[in-house]
């Protein structure tokens, strides 16, 4: 080996080894960070509670938000639907609403997770207020009665119900209508029970389902 080469090799040989396990010291601080840092994206549902009684969550949208995460991988790996889902306190809301909310505020995340991303950013929330409704009932009719009868006179008991809903859709409804009763195939007074007619806008009967429908015949000319 030339002398010079010889030198330049074992010249400073300690500060060279020195250099040397420092940079190996670094590459494995590196390497070990990158090994302990993660990203995931995954989908989060969105949960709302405390709905009072009088109302009901008609529209939510979306019902899961798309989040992507990093940080430490060991809390990112913990990270999971199940268990932090959006959750909204409706406990406040009383009456139809459409409510807005940043899915953001709502995220709860350990503080070793980083929320890179979130979409969609908003939450809406359409409530609608139930009501009550107390209106008459009208009977449905198809047919004639065969000659020589005709109806002396109808009636259903009870002649009101109550009906349930939602506000904005039930203020709207003046009358329910019963089941058609077919007159072709009367012949004689009766009294029977008879559905009532539960449309899209009603959404239950409160206290019943039926009525009692009173049919008087008699023949035309008949003494009175």
């Amino acid at each position: 080996m030339p002398q010079n080469l010889k030198k330049l090799i074992l010249n400073n040989w300690g500060l060279k080894a020195s250099a040397l396990l420092l940079a190996l010291l670094t590459w494995a601080v590196i390497s070990g960070r990158e090994r302990a840092y993660s990203e995931k994206t995954m989908k989060i549902p969105v949960e709302v509670f405390n709905v009072s009684e009088n109302v009901e969550v008609a529209n939510l949208r979306p019902e899961e938000v798309t989040v992507s995460l990093k940080g430490d991988s060991k809390f990112v790996a913990a990270v999971n639907p199940e268990s932090h889902a959006i959750k909204i306190d409706l406990k406040n809301v009383k009456e139809s609403n459409k409510l807005n909310y940043f899915a953001e505020d709502y995220l709860e995340l350990p503080k070793e997770v980083q929320l890179v991303s979130i979409h969609p950013k908003m939450i809406e929330i359409y409530v609608e207020e139930f009501a009550t409704r107390e209106i008459p009932v009208k009977i449905r009719f198809r047919g004639r009665l065969p000659a020589p009868l005709r109806l002396k006179s109808a009636k259903v008991v009870p002649d009101r119900v109550t009906i349930m809903g939602y506000k904005s859709q039930i203020n709207g409804i003046e009358v329910v209508l019963t089941e058609e009763v077919d007159l072709d195939g009367i012949e004689r007074s009766q009294n029977r029970r008879i559905a009532l007619k539960q449309t899209a806008d009603i959404l239950k009967f409160r206290d019943t389902r039926d009525v009692e429908l009173q049919l008087e015949i008699e023949e035309r000319g008949a003494k009175k």
